[in-house]
């Protein structure tokens, strides 16, 4: 999986790095809080996935977890 600093254009994403940018506003949790979060590029749209720390595209799918993920 690409990490966001590895997400640019030809992926299909905007140039910009929306989390250095600081354009990233705090949509909801995934599951209990601590699990993961999502938020929202205000300047491009695109939706991020904070998990373990990181963002991610959610397009990427990390933020989708598996029941072991929560054991």
């Amino acid at each position: 999986m690409e990490h966001i600093d590895d997400v640019g254009a030809d992926m299909g994403h905007p140039e910009h790095e929306c989390e250095t940018a600081g354009t990233l506003v705090f949509v909801a949790h995934y599951g209990a809080p601590g699990v993961g979060q999502a938020w929202t590029c205000t300047t491009c749209g695109t939706a991020w996935s904070r998990v373990g720390g990181a963002f991610w595209p959610a397009d990427q799918g990390v933020h989708i977890l598996d029941p072991r993920d929560v054991e």
